[in-house]
């Protein structure tokens, strides 16, 4: 077992590694371990794939390398940065592993704000994929209030909810969970695509009005789970829900 944080560049250990700036064309995977084990690699594998950047040869390396410097990771929980593209004109990948941070989030909630800036539509399939480049996150992140437990949410160009800044976003109407279309932008998260097989969302567009005429909201990722909104800044309030709460037992009982 190592001490973390550790970096990987292609399956070896360096002391450190370049920033995502030196990255060209970088996709990003953020990842959860647990005792060795990266439940939700498959999802993770899939999404890279939707890539039309990602080399075969690379990922196949990948492939072999990942189990392997997964297993000697610190007993109980780490996260984990997965970046390929192409540093210096040269195909490359790197993992690092970085302690788990638990935050109150999970439990009191938290609190979005509405960012000005928005993501820009698309005119091809969005590929969901999360890539390097950030600078729209960058510039919302930056606009964000002082606080705790906040998180800013994003808007495409057309004034339709999108996702957060960290996470993706579902929304409980009675019965029926529902999640924003991200066939024009957006990130298509992993834990997003776990909860379809157990609670089949619905993806549907939806401005911010729509959105606060939902019982409860919860964002999802790979890392954090499931989080509770208990506001949207300006808008509307929330107390945590009794769905909100199944959803995180789910996770805990059939994932970690």
């Amino acid at each position: 077992m190592f001490q973390l944080p550790q970096f990987f560049l292609r399956g070896q250990a360096v002391p450190r590694l370049v920033p995502d700036s030196d990255y060209t064309d970088g996709i990003l995977e953020t990842m959860r371990c647990r005792n060795g084990s990266l439940r939700l690699w498959s999802l993770h594998r899939a999404r890279l794939i939707r890539s039309t950047s990602l080399d075969q040869d690379l990922l196949a390396e990948i492939d072999r390398s990942i189990p392997h410097l997964a297993t000697q990771s610190i007993r109980g929980e780490a996260i984990v940065r997965l970046r390929i593209g192409l540093v210096d004109g040269h195909k490359c990948w790197d993992l690092s592993f970085f302690p788990m941070m638990h935050s109150m989030e999970a439990e009191l909630g938290v609190h979005l704000f509405p960012c000005n800036t928005h993501l820009p539509i698309s005119e091809l399939m969005n590929s969901g994929c999360k890539f390097l480049c950030r600078s729209r996150y960058n510039a919302a992140k930056a606009e964000l209030p002082d606080g705790e437990r906040l998180d800013g949410l994003m808007l495409d160009s057309a004034g339709r909810v999108i996702e957060s800044l960290r996470c993706n976003l579902l929304a409980r109407f009675g019965g029926t969970w529902v999640t924003p279309n991200l066939q024009r932008c957006g990130v298509r998260g992993v834990m997003r695509a776990w909860l379809s097989d157990w609670i089949g969302w619905q993806e549907r567009d939806m401005d911010i009005h729509l959105l606060c005429g939902a019982d409860e909201v919860v964002l999802c990722n790979s890392v954090r789970g499931v989080l509770p909104v208990v506001e949207i800044i300006g808008f509307k309030n929330w107390s945590i829900g009794a769905g909100a709460r199944r959803l995180q037992q789910l996770i805990g009982e059939e994932l970690w």
